[in-house]
């Protein structure tokens, strides 16, 4: 679905939704009970103009066809996906709806699912991976709280949702602005985090001089504090992009867009990377990454190891219509990759991966040192490795439709 129709329909979704009981089924006979691939959220491309998601295995991101056709389960609406503790949950944005699998051999298989108000920004919590945490953002201006949720993986169900604001703040005018979280984590019994301002109603974003993380208790969820940063601008975006990558230390990295293909309606400060060390309430003053000296926009990034990230970027050239939203969905390959070294404060473009688009709740994953990608160049869609060493890509397996929207290896 393109974006502007996305945020069209998605502001008219009710919040008020009824769970429907799916009928008992039998198990289905698993189909290899030594399946060690990947679960995938495949978008495949049903009509001229009409997707479908699925969710489905697939044994090696590097060859292969990823299709639909035979396969899958098909969702019932346009969704996001997670992976916790075994299982994989696909967020459903028709239904306000999450619903929970497990494998039995290669074979998906419903383990519950339940009714949600919102739910935009979902994130691990702990090192079990029992528990996540799924962050709400308040839409259409009618309310500035955000929900804290805590979702139990193995009964597959809301057990805690705390209302809160997160940030208060307002716009030249006196009007009070939305805090849209972007990314969280939690470390040494702290939840962090990250929101950027935006008019809940028009989607202004008349603040972008100031980077915000808020800081609560965990898991009781009391908010302690928010702490702020004057040299780039809000972190993340909308669309659950990851903004916050955590290195083998335990320090994490936020990620600012000032892109207005992100969103965002005014830009005055660079697009740059912030350090917030391990156990620590604040940014480091001594790092500042400005990735904007160097050419470009970061969007997202996945960390691979040894100070080493990849990241999607644009570049000033297109970055010239303030609100594009094109970060979601492009009508041209406005995208490009780059290795950034957060130690040495270096950008390399990445050669042998095509010029793409971009898309929702960016999926990476990585292993040993190589980030897996999903892009589509508007021709054709694959799956490329990334390695950040050389700053070259590998194309693999081929998409049967337009993106995937999760990779996630079956341990």
């Amino acid at each position: 679905m393109k974006i502007n129709g996305m945020i069209a329909v998605a502001i008219g979704f009710s919040v008020a939704m009824t769970s429907c009981k799916k009928k008992k089924e039998e198990p289905p006979v698993p189909e290899d009970p030594n399946f060690s691939g990947y679960v995938v959220g495949l978008r495949a491309q049903t009509g001229a103009t009409t997707e479908a998601d699925y969710i489905l295995t697939h044994a090696d991101l590097m060859s292969g066809s990823i299709s639909s056709v035979g396969k899958g389960i098909e969702q019932t609406g346009w969704c996001y996906y997670g992976s916790f503790g075994g299982n994989y949950f696909s967020f459903n944005y028709d239904l306000n709806e999450c619903i929970g699998y497990k494998l039995n051999g290669s074979a998906l298989e419903e383990t519950g699912r339940f009714v949600f108000e919102r739910m935009d920004c979902m994130n691990k919590t702990g090192d079990d991976n029992t528990i996540f945490t799924a962050i709400g953002a308040p839409w259409g201006g009618g309310s500035f709280n955000c929900q804290i949720q805590i979702v139990d993986v193995k009964d597959v169900s809301i057990h805690r949702n705390v209302k809160t604001p997160i940030y208060v703040s307002h716009d030249s005018s006196g009007a009070q602005m939305n805090a849209w979280p972007t990314h969280s984590y939690v470390q040494n019994g702290k939840m962090y985090i990250s929101f950027y301002p935006l008019n809940g109603v028009t989607w202004d974003t008349p603040n972008t001089d100031t980077a915000y993380v808020s800081v609560y208790s965990y898991p009781a969820l009391t908010y302690l504090k928010t702490f702020k940063d004057t040299r780039t601008g809000p972190i993340g975006y909308y669309g659950s992009q990851p903004s916050i990558l955590e290195d083998e230390n335990g320090n994490h990295y936020t990620i600012s867009t000032s892109s207005y293909l992100a969103g965002f309606t005014q830009s005055t400060k660079p697009s740059g990377i912030l350090k917030i060390n391990k156990g620590e309430d604040n940014f480091d003053p001594n790092y500042f990454f400005d990735i904007e000296s160097h050419g470009y926009k970061l969007l997202t990034a996945a960390y691979a190891g040894n100070g080493l990230a990849v990241g999607r970027v644009s570049v000033p050239a297109d970055e010239v219509i303030a609100n594009h939203w094109h970060a979601f969905y492009s009508p041209a390959p406005y995208f490009r990759l780059v290795v950034l070294d957060l130690v040495k404060k270096t950008v390399t473009p990445v050669t042998g991966v095509p010029n793409h688009t971009g898309q929702y709740q960016t999926p990476f994953y990585v292993s040993n040192g190589k980030v897996y990608m999903s892009i589509n160049n508007m021709t054709e869609a694959y799956v490329y490795s990334i390695d950040p060493v050389t700053a070259t890509g590998t194309k693999g397996a081929k998409i049967e439709g337009n993106e995937l929207q999760a990779m996630f290896k079956v341990n």
